[in-house]
C-alpha cells in the first residue's frame, strides 16, 4: 500500500504521513503522469521544483512495486490542496483537518 507524505521543503521536514492508500485509492489520488521518481531513499535537499510550500511525496515499498509504480519515492507535481480534496472525497481524512 503506497504511503503519501506531505513535506515542507523550506523547513527541511522529513514529511508527515498523510495517508496509506490502497492501489485503487492511489489511482484516484495521484496521477502516475504527474509523478517524478526521486530514488530509493527519502529525498533530502530541495525537492521543490514548482515553488510550492508543501510537496506531496509518494512511497512505494519494494514488495508492493508493480509495472506501473517502481519501488521508491516520487514527487507529485500536483497541488497538495487538490490531493487533500480527493482524500476527503475518499473519506481518508476528516473534513476539519487542514492540508
Amino acid at each position: 500500500m503506497p504511503h503519501l507524505y506531505f513535506c515542507e521543503p523550506d523547513n527541511q521536514s522529513h514529511g508527515t504521513l498523510r495517508a496509506v492508500l490502497s492501489w485503487e485509492e492511489c489511482d484516484h489520488v495521484v496521477d502516475r503522469a504527474s509523478a517524478i521518481r526521486l530514488g530509493d531513499e527519502f529525498p533530502v535537499g530541495s525537492i521543490n521544483a514548482n515553488g510550492q510550500t508543501t510537496v506531496a511525496v509518494l512511497y512505494v515499498r519494494p514488495e508492493e512495486a508493480n509495472e506501473k509504480w517502481f519501488a521508491g519515492f516520487y514527487r507529485m507535481n500536483v497541488e497538495v490542496t487538490e490531493i487533500t480534496k480527493t482524500l476527503r472525497i475518499l473519506n481518508r481524512i476528516p473534513a476539519n483537518v487542514g492540508p
